[in-house]
Parts: structure tokens; C-alpha cells; sequence
């Protein structure tokens, strides 16, 4: 044994000391104490100048072309640059001793309070919206309901679509309007939890720009099969554009908590058919697309899935009155 093993042997850390190491986030990390290795690459995203597949977002990181992610800075140290766990734990506890953080939070918190709004007595008025003009099945609209995926909010009757995090807790809504095209993202929304329904025995995953266009292909799904919730369903909630360069884009966060999460094989996307869903079609096919089996499954000739779907019932409607 070399005189280097001999002391790396005598060497341990307090449990008070791991715990502290374990509380610093990789993003504070990068930086106090490496800030030419981080990258803006969105509001609140980053990349590395070593890793560009590895982004930090809200608090998390994830080394996409590995599969591997986490929050601190140690199981990055571990886990990415290949320190043993003692050498990086020894190395940022010398790290905060002499150039503490002020505060070690996770990022990109919100500064509004997320609370759901007050429900209506009853949600007909969400119901025949949905079923009479957007043409969603009965049974998938009672279905969302009754696991309080969605309801009527009392103020103005619009359809309050919810996204929970891993423990069932409630951390994301969009309100949609019943009687205008207003839509927005409650404040204090986490959009990393939007909405999604889940089915474990699957390992097929469909994703969508809009819950009502998950909605429609629910419905599609039952018409051609008499059931319906198969496999795992989620909207990212909107599409963007890419910009400069596809190599500096990320995904939807959304996306990659389910990849993160969820045993995915293969990915369905039925984004819309404009610039921005096609953009956002191919920028996760170029991250993804040698850890998993994709298929661009979009509608063409039509906005979106629930277009396709109210133009297919009127059809149908006209081909019966013939």
C-alpha cells in the first residue's frame, strides 16, 4: 500500500459534514466554484461546457447521454467526472469550509404561492364542453374527473387540468376557458409535473402539446379499440421553436421527469402540426434518439390531435345523415 492509500484510508467525514456536502446542488456548485464550465441554454436551464447532453433545470440535472441525473453536486462528482465517494465528498466539504454559499436552495423556485382554484359544485358545465364541442369520449372526461386529474373551477367555470409530483402532492395546473380561448398556467405552476395519466404496465409513452389534444387521443384510442389508457400519457403543455442551433436546445422538462421516472421504451409524439410543434418533434428526436425508439406520429393537414378529432365526428356525422 502507497503512502496515498495509507492516508486516503485514515481519512473519513463526519456525518454532519456529509450532510452538509449532500445540500449543495450542482448548479450553486458550478457557480461558486466552476462558473466557466456553465451554460445558459434557456431561462432556467443550463449545459456544461464538457457534457453539452447535460443539463441543470429547476433544481436537477441530467446527464442525458449516460441516462444518469440527480440534484447535488456530489452524485455528479461520483457519478459523471468518477471521483470515489469519499475523495468527492472529502474535496467539497474543503470546498464550503472556506468559500460557503450564502444559501444552499434548490433553484428556480417560484416567488408565487401554487393553490388550486376552488372547484364548482358540479362540473357540467366542463362536461358538455368537452364532450359537445371538443367531442372527448364520455367516459374518458368521467375518467379524468373521478381520479381528480381535472374539474370545474367556480369562479368562471373553466377546466383546471392538474399535474402531481412523485408523492401524489398537487404541483402544476393550466386553466382553460369553456367560453373564450383564454389559457394559462396557474401561478406557481411546476411544469415539470404537467399533466400526464400513467400506467406502469406500459412502456410506451405518447406526448402531447395540450391536455385537451391527450384527451382527443384518448378518445381516438377508444373508438378504435373500445378502451382506452393503455399506455403512459403526457402533455409537456406548449411547443417552441429551436432557435440557432438544435445542439444547444433542451427538452421539455416535463418529458424529462417521465424519462427519468417511468421504464420508457419507446416514445409516440403527436405534437401539432406548425413550426413550433415540429421544431420541438425534432428537438427531441436528437436528444433522444439513441436511448429510445421515437415516432414523429403528428397529424398532418390538421392543427392538432383535437381538430382531427372534431373534424373526424362531423364527417362520420355526415356520412350517417347520408
Amino acid at each position: 500500500m502507497n503512502d496515498d492509500e495509507v492516508k486516503m484510508k485514515k481519512q473519513y467525514i463526519k456525518k454532519e459534514d456529509l450532510a452538509r456536502v449532500k445540500e449543495l446542488d450542482l448548479l450553486t456548485y458550478f457557480k461558486l466554484y466552476a462558473p466557466q464550465e456553465l451554460i445558459r441554454n434557456g431561462r432556467n436551464d443550463y449545459i456544461t461546457r464538457t457534457h453539452g447532453s447535460l443539463h441543470i433545470s429547476n433544481g436537477l440535472w441530467c446527464w442525458w447521454a449516460k441516462g444518469i441525473g440527480g440534484r447535488n453536486a456530489l452524485k455528479y462528482l461520483i457519478e459523471v467526472e468518477g471521483k470515489e465517494f469519499l475523495e468527492a465528498a472529502l474535496y467539497l466539504k474543503n470546498l464550503l469550509d472556506h468559500q460557503p454559499p450564502e444559501e444552499i436552495q434548490p433553484v428556480s423556485k417560484s416567488i408565487y404561492k401554487f393553490r388550486l382554484p376552488r372547484a364548482n359544485l358540479t362540473n357540467d358545465i366542463v362536461k358538455k364542453y368537452l364532450i359537445n364541442e371538443r367531442k372527448i369520449d364520455k367516459e374518458v372526461v368521467d375518467y379524468c374527473i373521478n381520479h381528480y386529474l381535472m374539474y370545474e373551477a367556480a369562479q368562471d367555470h373553466s377546466i383546471v387540468f392538474i399535474g402531481f409530483d412523485h408523492e401524489q402532492r398537487a404541483k402544476f395546473a393550466c386553466i382553460r376557458s369553456t367560453n373564450s380561448n383564454k389559457k394559462k398556467d396557474l401561478p406557481g405552476s411546476n411544469k415539470q409535473y404537467s399533466f400526464r395519466i400513467q400506467n406502469k404496465e406500459s412502456h410506451i409513452l405518447h406526448v402531447f402539446e395540450a391536455p385537451i389534444d391527450l384527451l382527443s387521443y384518448l378518445t381516438l384510442e377508444k373508438q378504435q379499440h373500445s378502451e382506452f389508457g393503455k399506455d403512459n400519457y403526457l402533455s409537456i403543455n406548449g411547443a417552441s421553436i429551436i432557435g440557432n442551433s438544435i445542439e444547444n436546445t433542451s427538452l421539455p422538462i416535463a418529458l424529462s421527469d417521465v424519462l427519468k421516472n417511468y421504464e420508457i421504451h419507446s416514445i409516440h409524439l403527436h405534437l401539432d402540426d406548425d413550426k413550433a410543434g415540429k421544431d420541438t418533434t425534432d428537438k427531441i428526436i436528437y436528444h433522444l434518439k439513441d436511448q429510445y425508439e421515437i415516432f414523429d406520429d403528428k397529424i398532418t393537414g390538421y392543427k392538432d390531435v383535437n381538430e382531427y378529432l372534431i373534424k373526424k365526428c362531423f364527417k362520420e356525422k355526415d356520412q350517417f345523415v347520408k
